[in-house]
């Protein structure tokens, strides 16, 4: 009997023996397991016996659910970057502190060179108090704030939308506030062109007041004083022809100037040789030359290669160079009208230059690279006395460019004005020589004054 009772002793100690060492194995699985969560990594396994089996299951729950979360977490991380990375304006969340957690690349382009700005404020990061003002209003109001911002020559527009999170258990309106996502659209050429917009409509305006304040002046003299002589309602009718005509020059160079903005007019480009063209035209500009006492001169090469242009509005560019240059040049001064090939070097396209020179007042520096703009006039009084529309030089910028060609202007003042644009020369007809008239109007090395 005794040794039946150490039997059953010796193998309930063996068992318990064996039952420590599988519970202190567990223990061990158990705490290797918890490192590995702990480390963010995945566990071999989770795989427990006994009393553990059930803690092992849950853990495992856990780590799923907590991959579920970090995968979600990173989507939408991914997610956000991806937003903000296509975003063309900055982007700036902050805290309700007004500190910095997160830009995009497009706001570090907006402020180059300011250094790394995630954890400092607004305030320290821009050093412009409208930006924070703008902010605190937000997130003191809880609604978007807008304010156009200037940073020297850049003009932002500055959104702040505050950020909330709706709980039932936070604020009186059940909604806590996070933060605020700051928006900068860089808005300089949408402010430059409404003030271009704004100049034009100026400008429109002013130029038809003076006819149109003649046409009712001189309306109401006739309607008031009906016995006038014939002699004094012929002078009448020609004043009012004269601003009549003027009124449609300028109602036709506007329509110009839309339609080739608007791009709704295709131009048809053809070979088009530059000797006849101008050899042409010459004639008709010795006289007007002449009847001002202004020399005019064609030179022209003894061959030309064509260039690729509208026939018709290859004479228009040329007509407006030519206007200009007769309202600005005195008594006894000089015109020329030269044509010359150019891009020559190997690899480039050759193109034909043509150039309109003056011997007048010239035009000062600061006004030089304006005077492609509609109704800018370095000399406004004077032009306007002669009755130009400040247009001609605008639409010869739009002309040129339709042909894919380029013009600059040359000026110094008291010395004179020179105008030159080019267009690409065709490469599908040989140079086109120089006729006995055109010769005769003045092309070669050889010049005919006015």
């Amino acid at each position: 009997m005794s040794l039946l009772l150490s039997l059953v002793a010796v193998a309930f100690g063996l068992l318990y023996l064996r039952h420590c060492r599988e519970t202190r194995r567990q223990w061990r699985k158990l705490e290797s397991i918890l490192a590995a969560l702990h480390e963010g990594k995945r566990p071999a396994t989770f795989i427990m016996h006994g009393e553990q089996a059930g803690l092992g299951l849950g853990l495992e729950k856990l780590a799923d659910e907590r991959d579920r979360l970090r995968q979600q977490v990173r989507e939408e991380e991914f997610n956000l970057q991806a937003v903000l990375a296509s975003v063309d304006d900055g982007v700036v969340i902050v805290d309700t502190a007004r500190r910095i957690r997160l830009v995009n690349n497009a706001f570090l382009r907006l402020f180059p060179g300011r250094g790394e700005m995630v954890g400092q404020t607004l305030l320290q990061a821009l050093r412009d108090a409208a930006v924070e003002e703008t902010t605190r209003k937000a997130l003191g109001s809880r609604k978007t704030v807008s304010r156009e911002v200037a940073f020297g020559s850049t003009t932002l527009l500055v959104n702040a939308c505050p950020m909330q999170r709706h709980d039932a258990g936070a604020g009186e309106d059940g909604s806590a506030l996070l933060g605020a996502a700051i928006i900068f659209r860089d808005i300089t050429r949408m402010t430059q062109l409404e003030q271009v917009r704004r100049d034009f409509v100026a400008n429109v305006s002013h130029e038809l007041r003076t006819p149109l304040s003649i046409f009712q002046g001189y309306v109401e003299m006739l309607l008031d004083a009906p016995d006038l002589s014939p002699g004094e309602v012929r002078g009448t009718l020609d004043i009012l022809q004269k601003h009549s005509r003027r009124l449609n020059l300028l109602v036709e160079d506007l329509l110009s100037i839309a339609r080739l903005e608007s791009r709704r007019e295709a131009l048809t480009l053809e070979p088009v040789s530059l000797g006849k063209v101008l050899g042409e035209m010459a004639p008709d500009w010795h006289l007007k030359f002449s009847a001002r006492r202004v020399a005019f001169r064609l030179v022209l090469p003894e061959s030309l290669p064509p260039v690729m242009a509208c026939e018709l509005r290859l004479e228009q560019i040329v007509n407006n160079l030519l206007e200009n240059a007769l309202n600005y040049t005195p008594e006894g001064g000089e015109v020329s009208l030269e044509a010359e090939r150019v891009g020559t070097a190997e690899g480039e396209r050759a193109a034909v230059e043509i150039r309109v020179r003056d011997t007048g007042s010239g035009i000062p520096a600061k006004d030089l690279p304006h005077i492609f703009e509609r109704f800018y006039r370095a000399d406004k009084a004077r032009q306007r006395g002669q009755g130009g529309t400040g247009l001609g030089l605008s639409i010869v910028k739009h002309l040129v460019q339709a042909h894919g060609g380029s013009v600059h202007a040359e000026s110094l003042p008291g010395r004179g004005t020179t105008i030159a644009f080019r267009l690409p020369a065709s490469v599908t007809l040989e140079p086109v020589r120089a006729t006995a008239r055109q010769r005769d109007a003045g092309a070669g090395s050889n010049h005919v004054p006015a």
